[in-house]
């Protein structure tokens, strides 16, 4: 490696045009003179040693050069701008901390070694963002301030991530995406750190005791166990989609760089150029992704070449990812001086190679002036190039969505200054957005943000700023968070133009009947937001705010049209007044003005903020028809209701004779007969700061009669079918309107003409149709199962259901409705149609069992889908719809599969209507788990009608059984369940009359409540007769852990087994001469909507070696409910796995089957029992069991496989010794300090929410220092040897510094004798150094509601099985039968025991003392 001295880049002569740019948008004054610098500058000045390895690499090199890292260090010590504003802004960050951390520090007393030395999931993905982004920070820290905390703070960064395991590496979802850029900051940081070296004071190459001197040997680790496994593990492939191919280049072009691999660094520039290794339409290149469309290409039909930036057809976030990596890419080439093949895109040192930024005609500008236009609200051209079945178009997602212009401020300066362009003319779109830029503080929303940060934009560009910039001082933030049209609005066409007045500048529309249009963007807003526009007018106004305008006409496939909201404007009179009007969609508004020819409207400014700064007029009136009699005078309600101003009004088209008062908004008129007829009046409401306007529509009738016609023609068609119920009320509505207008009232009659209205607007057609003759089933046509009434919405409207993670999902007509399908529409999720392919429909009339209705299952097609019902059940009628994937598509993201989308689905068919009176029914059983239910348990039919019903029959399992009601409408049935039902869901039926006609059974719930059965009679206990090992056969404690959390009775409680170990399985192992002839398994999956998706490979198998398995299942199905896997291997395996391609997350299974083995073998293993890991009562029972089999076994004809059998169920006597365990509490002990915050709980149950065994809820008190108190009331105390908790899960902070209690007086004083500390997601622990023991106890103070999800006291455990076994034994015993003296040696014995078994507060020492006198009393009984 050579030293080299520093290296300047000439300035072209064109860049004039940008710095006098640069001035005017920069600096509204002259440019500024150099501030002060900041108090943290040291006298130290860092050195920058730039040198040139053998391979050709400048370092420091990665992203920022030497010179670069010495003018920023210049201009932030003399305090020049922009640097010093930029430096400033990092400064308020906490990576700037000198304090500052590494997340993934093992301690602050070791912080160069790493917490976690794997890196398999998201969790470690966000450490390592997070401390990549504080390495950098701190190096740039170090170079412009000299101080050398900073330089020991990034080393020690470093180091941490240089001590991962290089063999701990495992694929995990989007790795590949958001792990090199970290990587490449890391990498950055590292540069710095090796270009410098330590301060030359007292302690040289120290800090603070602490070595800062940067080796080989850590440039050795840090690449051998960081940098090269993230490239080899997450960033190998160059076929990844789009934006996320030239993520992963930041990583691998980088540690290419820093370890001078010109190999590794020519494949990285080309995957950036060209990347001619993919051919496919996602390949993430600079080449492919800005492509130029020809004129001449078929596909274009604009008539002209344009550059396109091809992942805009996705979404402008992602859009704008290709803009700001290619960026990035570009510089780092740049900085190590490579020049590309003009074609090829490989590196080149010929005369015609070119910079990456002028690689393909500066493909880079053509493709950021194309986004950025577009971002700004212009209209661009937009292609998809993929053929036939493709009809995408540039999306609306993100548009108008710009911040942190940082990327911005590169690209314009990097062209304008560094390269000569003419910018202004050759991609004005972007100049225009860099005049307003903004500064390193900046308002995005309404919220103060900065500009550094981590994440995926590169904000270490200003460190590279061109000297030229120098007293050029950037905007400040804005004081006032409104957007101004002179800074975000875009005009669109010449009728509106921005003029000032007054020192204020304004865009001014001049209005015509064709109408002007404007744009405005960067309108981020929250949930909920209003806008308020900011308008001053000389005449009335139409405003039309458009999410996005219509199509040019040129491309049909361009998104049509869509309105946001539609206002008229008043005449203001030339003062200004805002227009409020709710915000949904993308934060781009365009604002369509069309009036008379000479009118003016002034539009000043947005505000997003309207919700809290707003209190606009809102007309509060349902209805916009009224209808009136001619003759009859009416009082019109037009009135708005203001909270924030007195409203005075004005109208627009009153009828001639109407009397209006505009200072109330009272509105009187007496149509007459000349009248009749419709009559359009605007009403404007102005409270003086906010306007808003209603159209209302006058409809006048010859008389009363003619305003009920006039009515019913608006509102009702006399030719459709409705739904019986709706109709009824709809035929009195319109009696009682016939005969209020014959002899009511006035008021009678306007009563019952408003109840008629309602009547016909709540008439529900029995066959309601789309536009293609479909059966429209959206507002509550259907009922949803696995799927939200506002998914079922959006498969026969906009949108789609959003991502599906489990196979199938029914709709319920009800059980007053059927539906006889001809055949079923689809479309799939355009570009994702895969995600939709394979979907089949079924019919069901009692949910159980189903019919396959559909032809042929979707198949993978963007275009729409005509699918016949099969011959069979065309026009068959059924209760259920089913949609369910049968054969799905292989995943477009193999790191994401079972992902399912249904975009649209119609039924082409008729909906049929059913006598019924029938509302709910609902299966249940106490205790049920999960709906799984056994025998014994209790099966409990309800069902309600809406009229009383008679002749009632309902089965329940294929059994009669009495149902019972008091009022002929709400009905009960029950029965215990018997050993015998078969497996599976249960079914029911009801069979009714009504006023003696027998109506249609009802065979399914309304609730979609179900019953599973499990037969449980040969059922194995693998946590009995198994234990979970590993691969080699060893006992394996994390997965035994985690298989007993499916095994534990509860479905809240999960076993999962996710890619931390690298492996997808759990295995038992039955032991040595024994086997299970595996019969079935019950299954449930994690309920939570993420894991469905991932189950459809799991499988169990069989072996007897570890090596070869037998598959004894098929797979099961996405689905939440439980599941009947059945076996049809009758061979006994020693081996049994639970095995998945993908993580295993199971909240509970049984298994069921034979245990045989051999009884020399089985005997064997009984006497290697080690009865000391088992209860007292255990160490009791097994040995008495294994003496009585041996002594069987002695028997002439034994049998000894029968013997194997009962030997090996003695196995379930053995119950694991306790020694500790969660305290079991009673409801009734338990008291927060205050009701719940929402006041729905007492304080009781209000404080059990922290002890319910429910993570999913907690305590939640009304003040921030709280207690929650355990006080038992029958003698319990408590021996508390640690505690467990589980902070709220969405606000882990608030169980900080909680004091743990406990009280030796039933609770009048208290002593602490934990703390919770500082709380992590998920279980915490906190060990105490030696027992405790108190007869109450609480949890008390913080600052967090008491949020506490579960707390478990961790008690020592006193066990009474034995003693209670001994019990069992004396108490069969008769008197009669024993000699005097040693009966009465027994009942004294006994009942001490006795005693002993009942005293809550019985130590160990007392309950085996009193066991072994009732044991010497049993043993010493002598025979009368």
């Amino acid at each position: 490696m050579k030293q080299t001295q520093s290296r300047g880049r000439p300035r072209p002569t064109a860049a004039a045009a940008v710095l006098a740019l640069a001035a005017g948008m920069l600096a509204a004054s002259p440019p500024a003179a150099a501030a002060e610098p900041p108090d943290l500058i040291t006298d130290h000045v860092v050195a920058i040693n730039e040198t040139v390895s053998d391979a050709g690499f400048v370092h420091p090199g990665v992203g920022l050069s030497a010179d670069d890292l010495r003018t920023a260090q210049e201009m932030v010590r003399s305090g020049q701008e922009p640097w010093a504003s930029y430096f400033d802004a990092m400064t308020k960050t906490g990576f700037a901390s000198t304090t500052w951390r590494a997340s993934n520090s093992l301690s602050a007393a070791e912080p160069d070694k790493a917490k976690t030395r794997t890196f398999v999931d998201a969790g470690m993905r966000g450490r390592e963002t997070n401390d990549s982004f504080g390495a950098l920070t701190q190096a740039l820290m170090w170079v412009d301030t000299g101080d050398e905390v900073y330089r020991r703070n990034a080393i020690q960064a470093l180091r941490v991530w240089a001590d991962m395991d290089p063999d701990g590496y495992t694929y995990f979802p989007d790795a590949h995406i958001h792990t090199g850029h970290p990587l490449y900051q890391f990498l950055m940081a590292a540069e710095i750190i090796r270009a410098t070296d330590p301060v030359e004071d007292d302690s040289p190459g120290e800090y603070g005791g602490y070595d800062v001197v940067w080796s080989e040997q850590d440039d050795e680790r840090l690449l051998a166990n960081f940098a090269n496994p993230v490239v080899e593990t997450f960033l190998y492939s160059n076929h990844t989609w789009m934006n996320q191919h030239n993520f992963g280049l930041f990583g691998r072009i980088a540690t290419a760089i820093y370890s001078d691999d010109p190999e590794g660094y020519a494949t990285g520039a080309e995957w950036f150029a060209v990347n001619e290794g993919d051919d496919a339409y996602d390949n993430g290149s600079m080449a492919e992704q800005i492509p130029l469309i020809d004129a001449d290409d078929p596909i274009n039909p604009y008539g002209y070449d344009f550059v396109q930036v091809r992942e805009m057809g996705r979404d402008q976030a992602h859009g704008e990812c290709n803009i700001d990596n290619f960026a990035g890419l570009a510089r780092m080439l740049e900085v190590q001086g490579t020049k590309v093949d003009p074609t090829a895109g490989t590196v080149s040192t010929a005369s015609d190679a070119v910079s990456a930024y002028d690689f393909l005609d500066q493909r880079l500008l053509q493709g950021a002036e194309q986004f950025y236009k577009y971002m700004q609200g212009g209209w661009m051209p937009w292609v998809d190039e993929r053929g036939d079945d493709w009809f995408g178009t540039v999306s609306q997602s993100y548009r108008g969505r710009i911040f942190n212009t940082i990327s911005v401020a590169e690209l314009y300066y990097e062209y304008g200054i560094e390269r000569g362009v003419d910018v202004e003319a050759e991609a004005p779109w972007l100049a225009q957005l860099a005049s307003r830029m903004d500064g390193p503080l900046y308002t995005r929303g309404s919220s103060a943000a900065n500009f550094w940060g981590p994440g995926d934009k590169n904000p270490e560009y200003w460190v590279a700023f061109p000297e030229e910039l120098a007293g050029t001082e950037p905007p400040p933030q804005r004081e006032d968070p409104a957007w101004r049209f002179d800074k975000a609005g875009i005009m669109l066409d010449d009728r509106t133009e921005l003029v000032t007045e007054d020192g204020a500048t304004f865009a001014r529309a001049s209005l015509s009947e064709e109408g002007t249009t404007s744009a405005m963007s960067r309108l981020e807003f929250p949930q909920g937001a209003v806008f308020g526009l900011r308008y001053r007018s000389d005449g009335p106004a139409h405003l039309d705010v458009l999410r996005n305008p219509g199509p040019s006409g040129l491309n049909p496939n361009e998104a049509p049209e869509s309105v946001l909201t539609a206002q008229d404007l008043p005449d203001t009179g030339g003062e200004w007044r805002y227009v409020a009007y709710p915000m949904s969609g993308n934060p781009i508004n365009y604002f369509r003005l069309t009036g008379a020819d000479g009118t003016t409207v002034d539009m000043d400014r947005v505000i997003v903020t309207g919700a809290q700064d707003l209190t606009p007029p809102q007309f509060p009136q349902a209805d916009g028809t009224l209808y009136l009699a001619a003759n009859m005078e009416r009082t019109l309600d037009v009135k708005a209701v203001d909270t924030g101003g007195d409203v005075v009004y004005s109208a627009d088209g009153l009828p001639e004779g109407a009397a209006f008062d505009t200072a109330t908004g009272d509105f009187r008129w007496t149509p007459g007969d000349a009248d009749r007829g419709r009559h359009e009046v605007r009403i404007f409401a102005d409270d003086g700061e906010t306007t808003a306007s209603r159209t209302f529509e006058l409809v006048v009738a010859a008389n009363r009669p003619k305003t009920i016609d006039a009515l019913l023609a608006d509102v009702y068609d006399p030719d459709a079918v409705y739904e019986t119920a709706s109709a009824a009320q709809f035929d009195a509505a319109l009696r009682a309107a016939k005969e209020a207008s014959e002899s009511g009232t006035d008021e009678e009659f306007l009563a019952a003409l408003e109840a008629l209205r309602d009547a016909a607007e709540a008439n529900r057609l029995l066959n309601p149709r789309l536009e293609d003759g479909g059966l429209d089933i959206s507002g509550g046509v259907v009922t949803p199962h696995d799927v939200t009434a506002a998914q079922v919405n959006t498969i026969v409207g906009p949108g789609h259901t959003g991502n599906i993670l489990h196979t199938s999902f029914v709709l319920d007509f009800g059980t007053r409705f059927r539906v006889a399908a001809e055949e079923f529409a689809f479309q799939g999720p355009y570009a994702f149609a895969m995600r939709s392919a394979g979907t089949n429909v079924y019919g069901s009339n009692d949910g159980i069992e189903w019919d396959l209705l559909s032809e042929r299952p979707t198949a993978e097609v963007n275009s729409w889908e005509h699918i016949p019902v099969v011959e069979e059940h065309r026009g068959e009628e059924y209760r259920f719809l089913k949609l369910q994937v049968d054969e799905p598509a292989l995943p477009n993201d193999p790191a994401y599969p079972g992902i399912w989308i249904v975009d649209e689905f119609h039924i082409m068919g008729e909906r049929i209507e059913l006598p019924g009176a029938i509302d709910t029914a609902s299966l249940t059983a106490p205790g049920a788990l999960r709906e799984r239910v056994t025998a014994g348990d209790t099966a409990e039919l309800a069902f309600t009608s809406d009229e009383a019903i008679s002749d009632v029959a309902v089965e329940i399992g294929g059994h009669e059984v009495e149902a019972i009601s008091e009022d002929g409408r709400s009905w009960t049935a029950a029965i215990e369940l018997g050993e015998d039902e078969p497996v599976g869901d249960m079914p029911f039926s009801i069979d009714y009359s009504i006023g003696g006609e027998a109506a249609p059974a009802v065979l399914g719930t309304t609730d979609f409540s179900r019953l599973y059965f499990s037969d449980e009679r040969d059922m194995v206990d693998p946590a009995v007769f198994a234990e979970v090992v590993d691969d080699s056969g060893a006992p394996d404690a994390a997965r035994e852990a985690q298989a007993a959390l499916m095994l534990d009775g509860s479905a809240n409680s999960v076993g999962a087994l996710s890619g931390t170990t690298g492996e997808y399985h759990v295995t038992w192992d039955f032991g040595e001469g024994r086997g299970l002839a595996l019969d079935r398994v019950d299954f449930l999956i994690n309920q939570d909507t993420r894991y469905p998706g991932l189950i459809d490979t799991m499988v169990f198998q069989g072996s007897n070696d570890l090596e070869h398995w037998t598959t004894l299942t098929e797979p099961a199905f996405r689905g939440y409910d439980w599941q009947n896997l059945e076996s049809g291997d009758e061979t006994p395996y020693r081996y049994l796995r639970l095995r998945n391609r993908y993580a295993v997350s199971v909240a509970e299974f049984r298994i069921f089957g034979d245990v045989s083995g051999d009884l020399d073998t089985v005997l064997a293993q009984a006497d290697a029992v080690d009865l000391s890991q088992y209860s007292r009562g255990s160490r009791i029972l097994f040995p008495r069991e294994v003496a009585a089999v041996r002594e069987a076994a002695e028997e002439p004809g034994a049998d000894e496989d029968a013997l194997a059998r009962r030997l090996i169920d003695a196995w379930g006597l053995l119950d694991p010794l306790v020694t500790e365990a969660p305290a079991a509490l009673d409801p009734a002990w338990v008291t927060a300090s205050t009701v719940s915050w929402d006041g729905r709980l007492d304080a009781a149950d209000n404080g059990w929410r922290m002890f319910d065994g429910d993570t999913g809820t907690w305590t939640d008190t009304t003040t921030k220092s709280c207690t929650n108190t355990v006080v038992p009331d029958d003698g319990t105390a408590f021996e508390v040897v640690g505690v467990r908790y589980f902070p709220k899960d969405a606000a882990v902070n608030r169980a900080t510094n909680m004091s743990i209690d406990g009280s030796s007086d039933g609770g009048a004083t208290w002593t602490a004798f934990a703390n919770t500390g500082t709380p992590v997601r998920g279980w915490n622990t906190i060990d105490l150094a030696e027992p405790v023991d108190f007869v109450a106890l609480r949890i008390s103070g913080g600052n967090g509601y008491c949020n506490v999800a579960e707390l478990q006291f961790i008690v020592a455990v006193v066990d009474k099985s034995g003693l209670a076994v001994l019990l069992d034994d004396a108490d069969v015993l008769n008197e009669a039968d024993w000699t005097a003296e040693t009966w009465a040696a027994l009942v004294a014995a006994r009942d001490a025991a006795a005693a002993a078994s009942d005293d809550q507060g019985a130590a160990q020492e007392e309950v085996d003392d009193a066991a072994a006198a009732l044991a010497d009393a049993l043993a010493g009984l002598t025979a009368a």
